[in-house]
């Protein structure tokens, strides 16, 4: 079977999403708080604005040459070329000499941009600085400068035709130039010297005036910002790190990698209990156990034939695989069934730890070996009502059964053989036939070889899968490893969901 795609629908987006919500939370309140800091770091900064209204001389001049001719270039056209001609280094030369203030020449020609408006076609100076009267100074320094400039450019024009038409009429007067062409002559010098008085190529339409609230910073506008784009780095983030995040943490992404059915989802607070045994401590409430019950249907559902002997393993240890045996154990003896519990786990054994009724020898690899008989190695350990179970009827924490238990036995050197014997074939053959229910909890897959041993004899594999523990390789090491052996109906326990959680305990209702 192929791997499907990491992200294939909207609930796998909203999985992740809800999985690394914390992450995502702390990127983008992270991200708010230091556009914040970086706010208030700042110092403010002040914009005033003068407007400038530039008067074509040449227009004046077509009228006093008498030809009205056609402007060479649009209103819009010429504002933008004189917008140019407003920061040249000669006008910043001046501004200054003129202003009293302590910057460079660089300083304050960065400090002033100029544009266009649209509607009006006016020159728009805009000048920035620290405090809001200094913008409003250079700003209407710069205006008049820019005014003076170019008012005298446009009189040393006017002052070129005066000469001109004054040598032009003393020419005249000098030839046989008719009284027609004097008098022509005459009023143009007239119109001349009268555009140079009241002549005006730049009037100041609107002069800046001192602000009072700074543009920049805006903390508010800027956290914001800093939260939008803490958010999706939040996002990216945690995207990242689901990607590179090699461990299960539900039962589809456990279905996928093994290419086995989920038959049960065991809480993370279930897998404190040794099934239902009356060890003294209080019993698994009803609400857990209710997940093995689940698990001993879906397991008979997973074969055609009986499955009367079932191995129970996992890819590495603490994954939870003695609580599901001990409690799958509970669940088929409460159900009617005759149970025998085997621990085949020689290496790690840790029945008579967790139910301190059981012994830890002799035990199986006692009887193996010689060294006890049946009656030696069988125990038997009661069972109790699940907490809250029948309450109202009384009857909790009343006995509910019993299962018949065979520890380990005493530490051998080399329990691989031991298992792997005709001795241990022969002893699943006989305790088969009188038990309903055969349950063996086994080694690890990939820690040692022991399991491997099991798989030809028993009816059915049963893989436990921690959440958040178990990674992707090792899932896909545990499906190589079985592929090997003899094919036998198997089937994926989810151990370690927190109730409630993303991927929690709820979720198996919905699968």
């Amino acid at each position: 079977m192929e791997h499907a795609p990491r992200y294939s629908t909207l609930y796998d987006y909203l999985r992740v999403l809800r999985r690394r919500w914390i992450l995502i939370v702390a990127i983008t309140i992270g991200g708010g708080a230091a556009a914040l800091a970086l706010s208030l770091s700042q110092e403010p900064k002040y914009e005033a604005s003068v407007q400038i209204a530039f008067r074509d001389i040449a227009a004046d001049i077509s009228i006093i040459s008498g030809t009205a001719a056609a402007p060479d270039i649009t209103a819009g056209a010429r504002a933008a070329t004189n917008a140019e001609l407003v920061t040249r280094p000669e006008v910043t030369d001046r501004v200054k000499k003129k202003i009293d203030a302590d910057l460079s020449r660089t300083e304050l020609a960065n400090s002033i941009s100029t544009r266009v408006g649209l509607q009006t076609n006016l020159v728009i100076l805009t000048a920035t600085a620290d405090d809001g009267k200094l913008a409003a100074d250079i700003a209407n320094a710069y205006a008049e400068v820019v005014q003076q400039i170019t008012t005298r450019e446009a009189q040393d024009l006017l002052a070129e035709l005066e000469d001109s038409a004054v040598k032009e009429l003393q020419e005249a007067d000098k030839g046989e130039s008719d009284s027609f062409r004097l008098g022509a002559l005459q009023d143009r010098l007239s119109r001349i010297r009268t555009l140079q008085d009241v002549t005006q190529p730049v009037e100041i339409a609107f002069a800046a005036a001192e602000p009072t609230d700074p543009v920049s910073p805006q903390p508010a506008r800027n956290t914001v910002l800093g939260l939008l784009v803490g958010l999706t780095l939040g996002i990216l983030a945690a995207f990242v790190r689901d990607s590179l995040d090699r461990r299960l943490h539900s039962a589809q992404e456990a279905h996928h990698e093994l290419s086995l059915p989920v038959l049960g989802l065991v809480s993370d607070a279930a897998l404190k209990y040794p099934g239902l045994a009356s060890d003294g401590a209080a019993p698994m409430s009803e609400s857990e156990f209710e997940a093995f019950r689940i698990l001993r249907t879906n397991l008979r559902s997973l074969s055609d034939e009986p499955l009367n002997k079932i191995l129970i393993t996992s890819s590495r240890p603490d994954e939870g695989k003695t609580a599901v045996s001990l409690s799958l154990a509970s669940a088929c003896a409460i159900g009617g069934n005759k149970v025998l519990l085997v621990e085949c786990d020689l290496r790690r054994p840790s029945f008579a730890r967790r139910i301190n009724t059981l012994n830890q020898s002799p035990g199986l690899t006692d009887f193996l070996m010689g060294n006890a008989s049946p009656q030696d190695i069988l125990q038997v350990v009661q069972l109790s009502e699940p907490a809250g179970s029948a309450s109202l009827a009384g009857t909790e924490g009343q006995a509910a059964g019993a299962i018949v238990c065979i520890t380990a036995g005493s530490i051998v050197p080399k329990p691989a053989e031991l298992i792997g014997g005709q001795r241990f074939a022969d002893f699943l053959e006989k305790v088969v036939k009188a038990y309903d229910m055969v349950i063996i909890d086994a080694s690890p897959l990939l820690s040692v070889v022991d399991p491997l041993e099991l798989v030809p004899h028993v009816d059915g594999v049963l893989i436990c899968v921690r959440s958040g523990q178990t990674t992707r390789d090792e899932a896909r090491a545990s499906k190589a490893a079985l592929s090997h052996l003899p094919e036998r109906p198997s089937g994926v326990v989810m151990t370690g969901l927190k109730r409630g959680g993303v991927d929690g305990y709820g979720y198996y209702y919905g699968y």
